[in-house]
């Protein structure tokens, strides 16, 4: 059951049942549907209103009718039992016209009484219907008032469903090309990067390799100078020869050549031969003797299979290498060999 909105009643139904008002339910084509028939519903009353106050009009009148014909029947009556009976009869029907009269008078403003009621009966359902009409009519204005404030609330928030839907799709194309960017961004860096590592490592491996080339170059500079010392000190010992002089210079150079601690000093690059057999670890510990030294700086360790392996210093103030060498813990024998210094390691 639902509270009737005109009267408060609680009803069942499409019309209240106490004031027959329309009970509006559902949308707006049930609200429209119960405004019609409530519209008919009030043409039918008002006709029946009016059909009623006719048929009470005709009866009305019908029985005033009746009356007064029963009335004149019964003076008829009465006059010609008047006539029969004298002057008593005449004075009763006098009477008896009077009272016809009367009742004729009274029957005619029970007719006219009749015919005020009904006239006021189909005012007042004329007045109700016109008042039914204007409520519908007035309840159909508000609803229809209310379907065009819900399809404006509907189409601004369709509209506002668009533009957030715009709006979401604009964000998402934006962050999408923000991304494509900082992607693109991040490519370019990588490569710019790759590439400038890729220079760095190409001119690092160029300083290398021009640092080893000019050290070799150097050491094979330096070795020809001490081959070309050692190949004049040859010339002068056999020129000694035939002096005291020369033979201290020849004794000199076979001393030199012995293997012991010399003491020789070497300034410039020195190359270094490794007798084989060699042990990774004790050349590694000799590596690490020879950066220790003072004012002897470690230029190039590295090898061939022809040569074996070999390693270059340069001493930066003259140093006796023999000797110093000589001392290291991982180094057997150190010979000199013309340009070069022979070392032999200790087996492990």
């Amino acid at each position: 059951m639902v509270r009737c909105p005109n009267c408060g009643q609680k009803t069942e139904g499409d019309f209240c049942q106490w004031c027959g008002y329309p009970i509006m339910r559902g949308g707006p084509v049930r609200g429209q549907r119960a405004k019609r028939e409530a519209k008919e519903k009030a043409k039918r009353e008002a006709k029946e209103a009016k059909e009623k106050a006719k048929r009470e009009a005709k009866e009305a009148e019908e029985k005033a009718k009746r009356e007064a014909k029963e009335a004149e029947e019964k003076v008829k009556r009465e006059t010609k039992e008047a006539g029969e009976a004298g002057e008593k009869a005449k004075k009763e029907a006098k009477g008896a016209r009077e009272r016809a009269k009367e009742e004729t008078k009274e029957a005619k403003e029970a007719g006219e009484k009749a015919k005020r009621e009904a006239k006021g009966a189909r005012e007042r359902v004329k007045e109700e219907a016109k008042e039914a009409e204007e409520k519908v009519k007035r309840e159909a204005k508000e609803a229809k008032e209310a379907k065009e404030r819900a399809k404006e609330e509907a189409k601004e928030a369709e509209e506002k469903v668009k533009r957030e839907v715009k709006e979401a799709r604009e964000a998402k194309e934006k962050a999408k090309e923000e991304a494509k960017e900082a992607e693109e961004r991040a490519k370019q860096e990588a490569k710019e990067a790759r590439e400038r590592a890729k220079e760095e490592a190409k001119e690092a491996e160029e300083k290398v390799k021009r640092e080893a080339k000019e050290a070799e170059g150097r050491v094979k500079q330096e070795a020809r100078e001490a081959k070309r010392v050692e190949e004049k000190a040859k010339r002068e010992a056999k020129e000694a020869k035939k002096a005291k002089e020369a033979k201290r210079v020849e004794e000199k150079v076979e001393k030199e050549a012995e293997p012991a601690v010399g003491v020789a000093l070497y300034k410039g690059m020195v190359e270094l031969t490794i007798v084989p057999p060699i042990g990774l670890g004790q050349l590694e510990n000799l590596e690490k003797d020879l950066r220790q030294v003072e004012n002897l700086r470690l230029v190039l360790v590295g090898g061939s299979v022809e040569k074996g392996s070999r390693i270059v210093v340069s001493a930066e103030e003259p140093l006796p290498l023999l000797h110093i060498l000589g001392e290291m813990p991982a180094v057997e024998q150190v010979i000199k060999k013309g340009s070069e210094i022979q070392v032999t390691l200790k087996a492990k």
